[in-house]
């Protein structure tokens, strides 16, 4: 089961973001944040379910995805007996069409997690140079501490690096099994360290479901969750920290600033 921040010992969590005055006012004021669709994310792997087809060596394996083809080839378009078992011998017999057939099928599930799923990313240090650089409009812009002692925050999820493509099973539908597409990373992201906010867009949800629900892409947090806001080393300190006091008193407004004679930041 994938770990929490708040099971890892975080107690708070950073978001990297460029500065826009009239978006900074509004998460400040109606203590919102914007979640992301995962179709947009820069990595072309990110929460796309890419399938691991060594999982087909095994036989059993082979049989469970064959039946798993099948049954969503049916509820797609209804075939005969005779064409379903034309497809079972194909996806058992012929590595090249089942692997053209799993790609096809694994693109259209990545369309579904886009249109159901939201992603808030955030990461454990503040002083981390690659984040500022690469989120936060080359430290021109902010970074927003959020405290994990909240039912929002906690829940924050974290990412696992592989090399390799996580041998998920197409047919598992448990939760544990949906995440592995929304958690996994290559390892070339490991520097990040990040941990996600996942949510379920309200228009997608089942009544009754228990996942935290995103409405628009927006979802909201509890007063007291955003505990300060990080301006960059070469951000505009004074116009971000007037913006924030004027709108919300009780947030924080602190700076980063590079130490001197070394590749680092410190917080003041």
């Amino acid at each position: 089961m994938a770990t929490t921040a708040w099971a890892d010992g975080h107690r708070l969590l950073y978001h990297w973001d460029k500065f826009c005055e009239d978006r900074l006012r509004a998460l400040v004021r109606d203590k919102r944040i914007y979640c992301s669709n995962p179709a947009d994310f820069n990595d072309p792997w990110d929460c796309k379910l890419h399938f691991n087809t060594d999982v087909l060596k095994d036989p059993i394996e082979r049989q469970k995805h064959a039946q798993w083809v099948l049954d969503l080839c049916q509820r797609k378009a209804p075939m005969a007996p005779e064409a379903q078992e034309r497809m079972r011998q194909t996806f058992l017999n012929n590595p090249e069409a089942t692997s053209v057939l799993i790609n096809q099928l694994s693109a259209e599930l990545a369309i579904d997690i886009a249109e159901q799923y939201r992603v808030y990313c955030l990461g454990p240090d503040p002083k981390n140079l690659l984040m500022w650089s690469h989120y936060a409009d080359s430290h021109r812009g902010i970074c927003l501490e959020f405290s994990l002692r909240n039912d929002i925050f906690c829940s924050a999820l974290k990412c696992e690096y592989t090399s390799t493509f996580p041998a998920i099973k197409l047919y598992d539908d448990s939760d544990e099994a949906a995440l592995i597409a929304l958690l996994f990373k290559g390892d070339v992201w490991r520097y990040e360290k990040e941990y996600r906010v996942i949510t379920k867009e309200k228009s997608k949800a089942l009544p009754g479901t228990e996942s935290l629900l995103s409405d628009g892409n927006f979802l909201q947090f509890p007063k007291g969750a955003l505990t300060s806001i990080i301006t960059g080393c070469q951000s505009d300190h004074e116009r971000i920290h007037d913006l924030v006091k004027s709108v919300d008193p009780t947030v924080n407004v602190k700076r980063a600033v590079r130490v001197a004679n070394r590749f680092e930041l410190s917080i003041t």
